[in-house]
């Protein structure tokens, strides 16, 4: 494991030229189920007007301590017909395949070479898939759906259910970063409050901006103990500056 000292959390945004550290309120949520991670930025009246934005700009929401930051979203601004002046919606590079749409017919074809397509159509050179065999089909159509639904299309119709994600504009699928270190989380010192709802147990906890899903953390409480992956987190700011960090993860066999 990593040791790091926890003191008071800092977000910084990146929005094109633009770098914000006050005057914002932020939530973040990242899950390996949902693909798409994103962020919500919220202006204060100070900055309303003055930040300039417009869709598919890059942006990216750091949190850290003095100078050891951590990356929760890299990605691009979203943008709508409607009024965005007071906030600042952020999503990760999921979105070039959520609007990309992708027609082709694939002979003698792996799932690897449909997703490497689709990936190229959306204009994504990095990315890491699983060199798994899972075998060949003869054809394979897809008629008019974007990047997403393609990709979960592939896993369907070969009967595989890899998860598929960004980190770190990277995009994974059925594999995921290699983790160097692992963390401990410990009721008293990180862990706020520990609760399980239905399948998942959510552990909030101070802000630790290093700890991704599909990680895996160590958790030390009196509820449960054990090596776990996190399923998702929610890390969100209030209005007097605070930061609330928010860890899911499946396990045990009782509702707490």
């Amino acid at each position: 494991m990593g040791n790091k000292k926890l003191i008071s959390p800092e977000f910084r945004v990146t929005v094109g030229d633009y770098e914000i550290s006050e005057g914002i309120e932020v939530e973040c949520f990242s899950s390996k189920e949902s693909h798409m991670d994103w962020c919500r930025v919220e202006l204060s009246p100070q900055l309303q007007g003055i930040v300039q934005f417009k869709d598919m700009d890059e942006a990216t929401v750091e949190l850290g301590y003095d100078d050891d930051f951590d990356s929760l979203i890299d990605g691009y601004v979203r943008c709508g017909d409607g009024d965005y002046w007071k906030e600042i919606m952020i999503k990760d590079d999921m979105m070039k395949l959520d609007r990309v749409t992708i027609k082709a017919s694939f002979v003698d074809c792996e799932p690897q070479d449909v997703i490497r397509y689709v990936l190229a159509c959306a204009g994504i050179e990095d990315y890491i898939l699983s060199d798994e065999n899972y075998g060949k089909k003869d054809l394979f159509v897809i008629d008019k759906r974007n990047g997403i639904k393609t990709i979960a299309e592939v896993n369907s119709s070969w009967g595989i259910s890899n998860p598929f994600f960004f980190q770190k504009k990277v995009f994974y699928w059925g594999t995921r970063e290699v983790q160097k270190e692992m963390y401990v989380l410990e009721e008293g010192e990180t862990i706020l409050a520990l609760n399980k709802y239905g399948d998942l147990w959510e552990a909030e906890t101070i802000a630790i901006p290093w700890i991704h899903h599909s990680q895996e953390v160590e958790v030390q409480h009196s509820k449960y103990s054990g090596i776990v992956t996190v399923e998702k987190t929610i890390v969100r700011s209030d209005d007097t500056g605070a930061v609330h960090m928010y860890i899911y993860f499946a396990g045990g066999e009782q509702d707490v």
